[in-house]
């Protein structure tokens, strides 16, 4: 399922899927594969169409149908058997984790780093947003760095939301267009992409045409693609100094987390063998 995203067509239809009704968003593996290969092939139905019209897609046309080509193959390997999917992550397990290039709050050489792979969509990655996150970083400032990586699963709006932010990013104000999409889920679509956009300030013209370029298609594949490479199967998850922790748990599980990887780099030597 590596690469998947690579054309869709904008505007995108103004209905979106409803909050999940699970803490975990855990999706089936047959749903998942499903969903895989009907996005894939609306992916290259866009492709086709838009062939000789926009100058973005003849220009990089070769890479978008070596990525289109990469995403059925995974699609249909991963529907054949359990075992071409990646394992779960392992909470007992430290993984090597890059924050990337993407929006961060908190201190950029923190000693600790907490990152979310989220889906604009997803109930409890809003739930995440609006409740738990703020007070984590009021509780812990600059100690702590806080990272958002796009892993859009659950819809095509999921995939245009995060252009959106992306796009957002561009103009220097990531975290409120973020909050603003969290707070309008059910409502998406291009005209409130532009509107959130108008709102918040930003120059809109630009906007616009960062957003139907698509422009960040490929950074938000590269998040889509270590998600998946950690077999992430739902939203949100993280991980805090490698530490894998599933979906929107309260408070406290990421505080006494946080807790312990600043008492490790605080101290370093009580964490290593003797």
């Amino acid at each position: 399922m590596e690469n998947e995203f690579k054309t869709v067509n904008t505007p995108p239809p103004a209905d979106a899927p409803q909050a999940v009704s699970s803490p975990v968003l855990v999706i089936p593996r047959v749903v998942f594969n499903y969903v895989v290969i009907a996005i894939t092939f609306f992916i290259l139905g866009a492709v086709i169409s838009a062939a000789g019209t926009n100058a973005l897609f003849n220009a990089n046309s070769a890479e978008n149908r070596l990525l289109i080509d990469e995403a059925v193959s995974a699609a249909v390997a991963a529907g054949g058997s359990a075992d071409t999917a990646s394992a779960e992550p392992d909470p007992n397990r430290v993984y090597e984790v890059s924050a990337d290039d993407d929006p961060f709050i908190g201190a950029a050489d923190a000693q600790v780093v907490m990152i979310e792979f989220s889906d604009f969509n997803c109930g409890y990655c809003g739930r995440f947003a609006r409740e738990t996150l703020n007070p984590l970083m009021e509780a812990y400032k600059d100690r702590v760095k806080f990272v958002y990586r796009d892993y859009p699963i659950l819809a095509q709006s999921s995939l245009e939301a995060a252009l959106a932010a992306q796009c957002a990013f561009e103009q220097g104000n990531f975290w409120d267009y973020h909050n603003a999409l969290f707070e309008s889920q059910g409502s998406f679509g291009r005209d409130l992409y532009i509107q959130l956009a108008e709102d918040l300030g930003f120059d809109t013209e630009s906007f616009a045409t960062c957003l139907d370029d698509q422009k960040y298609l490929n950074e938000i594949a590269a998040d889509y693609n270590a998600a998946r490479g950690f077999g992430i199967r739902g939203t949100p998850s993280f991980f805090i100094n490698g530490r894998y922790i599933s979906g929107a748990q309260p408070y406290q599980t990421f505080a006494s987390m946080l807790d312990e990887e600043l008492a490790k780099a605080a101290n370093p030597a009580a964490d290593s063998p003797s």
